[in-house]
């Protein structure tokens, strides 16, 4: 057997404060040559969400860290679903403040009042309730605001002319004409559209994230399992915005 060369060897004594007895301490360093086959390699492993692990957790178990980031999946439909749904709730909103021939108090919800120095929007300044089919009646909150919300509400470019009625402002609204519905009718699907566009990158957004999720090994089988559902959660929302539209529609062909 060869024998282990000793690199350093320091001895050092060390008196103890009560005792006569001396110790040794000895520290040994000894060189052990390289082997390649014994060197160990640290490898980072990367999740697909690109958020690099803690070193120190890769240091206590770097293959358990890799394997768990190779499971995880950029592709969050439930996170996709509530962007479509975002969307479409926005489309529900824009309807409700359209005018299409009666009373509704959310058609002035957009209504900006302009006071000093700034502006406000309507409901925050006065309470807007329906009087009958075809008239609101607002109430300001701050009577000496009473002018400066029948002006705001007259030059909104919703068409309608109010008046003021003793401590209160009332808006008529005015049936629809033909030209009117048309044009209402054309407005509508315009928004429509917008929102489609919206859903549909949203969908885009799901199948860009499924791509990169599919360089890690994923089947075709379950490449197109996923491709079916993404569409099936796009169709879904495409059907929602439809039925928005005839419901309106018919809305304003019954006014």
């Amino acid at each position: 057997m060869a024998a282990i060369p000793v690199h350093r060897v320091l001895v050092q004594p060390l008196i103890a404060s009560k005792s006569p007895t001396f110790q040794w301490a000895v520290d040994t360093q000894i060189a052990r040559p390289q082997c390649p086959s014994l060197q160990s390699r640290w490898y980072g492993s990367k999740k697909k969400t690109g958020r690099k692990e803690d070193k120190h957790k890769e240091h206590n178990g770097d293959e358990e860290a890799h394997e768990e980031g190779s499971d995880e999946m950029t592709l969050d439909l439930d996170k996709i679903e509530k962007q479509m749904s975002h969307s479409v709730e926005r489309f529900v909103t824009e309807l409700k403040s359209l005018r299409v021939g009666r009373a509704n108090p959310a058609i002035l919800d957009h209504v900006r009042v302009q006071l000093k120095g700034s502006t406000a929007p309507l409901p925050d300044l006065a309470m807007v309730t329906v009087k009958d089919a075809h008239n609101l009646i607002v109430i300001p909150n701050n009577p000496d605001e009473q002018s400066t919300i029948d002006t705001s509400i007259r030059n909104a470019g919703l068409g309608l002319n109010p008046r003021i009625d003793k401590n209160a402002i009332i808006v008529p609204v005015p049936k629809p004409t033909r030209e009117s519905r048309a044009r209402l009718a054309k407005e509508i699907n315009g928004m429509a559209e917008h929102i489609r566009t919206h859903v549909r990158k949203h969908r885009h957004t799901a199948l860009k994230q499924l791509k990169t999720d599919s360089k890690e090994g994923m089947s075709k089988a379950e490449i197109k399992s996923w491709e079916k559902d993404i569409q099936a959660m796009t169709d879904k929302y495409i059907e929602k915005i439809k039925d928005l539209i005839s419901a309106k529609t018919r809305e304003i062909e019954n006014s």
